[in-house]
């Protein structure tokens, strides 16, 4: 069955290195009464580069709708394809999940649409789909990729630092954060990306560069020794991003990881200083 794998912009494939045929599903974002695809109207470098510029711009993002889905849907069915894998970013932190679901039923006796909530972002969900692509071109059937998807989704997560919390708080993907708004904006707390999808303040932290030498012991805590994939995430700075690859190279041996620029549509709620660590445990 010829199956085609897509994912949601935030994967960050946009920017990955290696050749890959998997479908992207792009969110929008909205600059005044503009709305730019992201990653293909406007690049993670542009984006960030435009924020540093202009720190009263306020960008919003939409999700793409159901019907938009389904016009990518019915493309599909028109160039053969029997089947569908979707996977998507935390549908914790956006409803384009839910979109996708909705888009899926309405085509369902044309075709067959798995859409696989990561409950992660970034590359680490760029990573279940490429996961998904591999094994499907391997000939695995939807029932082996699914425990395999299954499985990172238990076993992954995501430390990070943001040096200005501002944005993550007022559009709410900071779980709890509404509550210590003024507390929160004078710390660099360590977030995570936590098993439910959600975002979360697990540690509080006066220095941005503390708390970066910090995540080392949490990868410590949540690897316990045992075999793991790692990836870095970053969003426009670069003296935060060459500070961290020494104190991973330093604290835990890892060096030369891949580095994925969190796209446009990411930065619109977390910010342009951020940087942190996505972790798959192998089995």
């Amino acid at each position: 069955m010829k199956v085609k794998v897509a994912s949601t912009s935030t994967s960050c494939l946009d920017y990955y290195q290696e050749k890959h045929d998997i479908d992207i599903i792009r969110i929008k974002l909205l600059d005044g009464d503009k709305e730019l695809l992201d990653g293909k109207d406007i690049t993670a470098d542009a984006f960030y580069q435009k924020l540093r510029e202009n720190p009263s711009w306020v960008p919003k993002t939409s999700q793409p709708s159901v019907g938009e889905i389904l016009t990518y849907f019915e493309s599909l069915v028109e160039q053969g394809y029997e089947q569908a894998f979707i996977t998507t970013l935390s549908k914790e932190l956006s409803g384009t999940y839910n979109s996708a679901l909705q888009a899926a039923q309405l085509i369902e006796d044309k075709l067959k649409v798995t859409v696989f909530d990561t409950k992660t972002v970034c590359f680490s969900e760029g990573y279940f789909a490429l996961e998904a692509d591999k094994m499907f071109k391997e000939g695995k059937s939807l029932e082996e990729v699914l425990e395999r998807l299954n499985f990172l989704r238990d076993h992954n997560t995501i430390f990070f630092a943001v040096d200005d919390l501002t944005q993550l708080v007022n559009n709410g993907r900071l779980t709890g954060a509404k509550a210590f708004f003024g507390k929160l904006l004078k710390v660099k707390p360590i977030l995570q990306v936590n098993e439910e999808g959600k975002i979360v303040s697990i540690d509080k932290i006066r220095n941005i560069k503390v708390a970066l030498k910090s995540i080392a012991d949490y990868i410590k805590q949540f690897t316990k020794d045992k075999k793991f994939y790692a990836h870095i995430v970053y969003a426009g700075n670069p003296e935060l991003l060459g500070y961290f690859e020494n104190i991973l190279e330093f604290e835990l041996g890892l060096k030369n990881l891949y580095k994925a620029p969190s796209t446009p549509v990411i930065g619109a709620h977390i910010g342009p200083d951020v940087v942190g660590i996505g972790i798959f445990l192998q089995e």
